[in-house]
Order: C-alpha cells, then sequence, then structure tokens
C-alpha cells in the first residue's frame, strides 16, 4: 500500500521567507560596480535610492551597499567621485557613517590614478591618500583604539607607502622625458633647491612606516592601560 500524502495538508509559508535581506541588494550592487555596462552607475544609484525609501521595507542600505558604490566609482578611474561620496557619507547627518574598508577603496583609487596614469597623474595624490589616510587614524583614535570597524590594516598603511615608494621611479621617468617641470615644481613637490634630487619618495615612505609603528605602539599601551 502506497501511502498517500493528504491533500489537506498545510504548507508553511510567511512573506518574510521570500523578503530580500540586504546581503541580496548587496550582491547585486555589487555586480554593477564591475559592470563595463555604461548604465552601471544608473543603475546602482537606482537600488541604492530603492533601499533607502520608507517603503522598502525588506532591507536596509548598510556600509557595505556605498562601499559597492565606492568600488563602481574606483573601479571606473572616477576618483573625484568616490571621494565625493565618501565625503557625503562622513558628514554627521550621514545614517551610514564610512568604516576602514571605504577609506581603502578611494585611496586605491588615488594609487591606481598616480601608477598608471602617465602624464594625467596628480603629483598631489600620494598627499591626498595621506589626508584619508590620517582622517581615519584620527577617528581610530577618537574611538580609544576600541572601533574595528575603523582600524587602519596593512593595506591602509600599504597603500599611502608604495605610493611613495612608487614616487622616485616616477620622478626619475618624468627627469627623462623633461617632464619635472610641469608635473613636479610647479605643484611645489620639490623645492628649487630640492629640483634634481632623488630620494623624495623614499624619505616619505620611511615616514609612513614610523607613523604605523607609532601607532601601534599607542594602541598597545591604551590597551595595557
Amino acid at each position: 500500500n502506497v501511502k498517500k500524502i493528504p491533500s489537506e495538508r498545510k504548507v508553511s509559508f510567511q512573506l518574510s521567507d521570500v523578503a530580500p535581506t540586504p546581503s541580496f541588494y548587496n550582491h547585486v550592487l555589487s555586480c554593477w560596480s564591475r559592470s563595463t555596462d555604461s548604465n552601471a552607475e544608473i543603475e546602482a544609484k537606482t537600488l541604492l535610492e530603492r533601499m533607502s525609501l520608507p517603503l522598502e521595507t525588506y532591507a536596509r542600505p548598510d556600509v557595505f551597499s556605498y562601499n559597492n558604490l565606492l568600488n563602481l566609482h574606483a573601479n571606473r578611474g572616477n576618483v573625484d567621485k568616490a571621494e565625493a561620496l565618501l565625503k557625503k557619507m562622513d558628514e554627521p547627518d550621514h545614517t551610514i557613517p564610512p568604516d576602514a574598508y571605504s577609506y581603502t577603496i578611494v585611496m586605491n583609487a588615488f594609487q591606481k590614478k598616480f601608477t598608471t596614469s602617465g602624464s594625467e597623474r596628480d603629483m598631489k595624490d600620494p598627499t591626498k591618500a595621506e589626508e584619508l589616510l590620517s582622517r581615519l587614524v584620527k577617528k581610530f583614535e577618537e574611538s580609544h583604539y576600541s572601533d574595528i570597524n575603523l582600524r587602519p590594516t596593512h593595506v591602509t598603511f600599504g597603500t599611502v607607502l608604495s605610493m611613495y615608494a612608487a614616487a622616485d621611479r616616477i620622478l626619475k621617468e618624468d627627469m627623462s622625458r623633461g617632464d619635472v617641470t610641469r608635473k613636479w615644481w610647479s605643484r611645489n613637490i620639490l623645492s628649487g633647491a630640492d629640483k634634481q634630487k632623488m630620494g623624495w619618495g623614499a624619505e616619505n615612505a620611511e615616514r609612513i612606516l614610523e607613523w604605523m609603528i607609532a601607532l601601534k605602539e599607542k594602541g598597545k599601551r591604551k590597551t595595557v592601560g
């Protein structure tokens, strides 16, 4: 005899069973951040706006949502847009504050621009990336070294350090092409007395390393205390 399943058996089903969580939205945002579609930015912003609507009750944006949009700008080389979005996230009235990864995304965008853009690079990019690092470190210190979401990492410091480390090579290349005056002297990277000086990048790279060491020591003392 075959046991039949009662036709009146009830199947449990709730609306929450198919309600997408933020991670589902973020997966789609992540896809748009890597997409080469010309409308990717519009689509990602539209989805993020949907998550922010009061009527969208199933998911709310989180820092991962905004980091995906930062990644989209960074992947497309839109450093200005990435920097502007990070600044917006940093505003006191913004409900989703940035984390260490948010800063790292924008710093990496500066790094990529600095090391690959040739004559279009801005020789102030290492300084701009360092300013972002300084903002992140300050927020971490203000948390008394307790907010792990704001804790700088090897990648965070390494991004700035590697930009300075590459600066001497880039300066040498520019000197060989005769581009130093336009790209270095006019931006006050090197003073008049230092026009032929190599080692500017190395000196700053070592300074970043010492900063990293000092931060670790301060954090250890704070933890022990």
